[in-house]
């Protein structure tokens, strides 16, 4: 009877084990979710227009850092300073970029910009044209042109220096 009195004792959880599991796996999470979205995934609020109205100041951007091979069109989050902004990414290495009257050349041909609503032009103490993307950077630009500060301004951006990742999904402000 004695040694069934002990199994049973030693059997049962003490209320200070099952705080001690809950704090561990608590810590776990935590570190889990840490890692997550400082190595692989990232977040960030909108901070300007410059992207309307695909994003608009305020929105929330999830960006995936992992994968930094980017293609026209792909919307990613650039470092400019100490902040990040979005921008669309309009040529990649090897790429020729051009302006005129009409818009946007990439290699010689006017772009057909669906999501863009404004007039595109070059900036009058920005980069000449035509420019060659060299290899490892890419050339960006925000969605509303006339205010955007993007690639026109400060030439093409550096691939693994000045991007932090290809942007996954925006949870718009208005749905929150």
């Amino acid at each position: 009877m004695r040694d069934e009195k002990k199994a049973s004792e030693r059997a049962a959880p003490s209320l200070m084990g099952d705080a001690l599991l809950l704090v561990f796996k608590i810590a776990f999470c935590c570190i889990f979710l840490f890692v997550v979205f400082t190595m692989i995934f990232g977040l960030d609020i909108a901070k300007d227009e410059s992207m309307k109205p695909a994003v608009r100041e305020g929105d929330i951007v999830l960006y995936y850092r992992l994968n930094k091979d980017y293609r026209a069109r792909d919307l990613v989050m650039v470092k400019e300073g100490d902040e990040t902004y979005t921008r669309r990414v309009i040529a990649t290495s090897g790429d020729e970029v051009g302006m005129n009257e009409d818009g946007v050349l990439i290699n010689g041909y006017r772009q057909i910009e669906d999501e863009i609503y404004t007039d595109t032009e070059a900036m009058v103490d920005g980069v000449k044209y035509p420019i060659t993307i060299p290899e490892g950077q890419i050339f960006v630009m925000g969605d509303d042109r006339p205010t955007s500060v993007d690639s026109r301004t400060y030439g093409p951006v550096d691939v693994k220096n000045a991007t932090e990742g290809r942007v996954l999904y925006v949870l718009k402000r208005r749905h929150l």
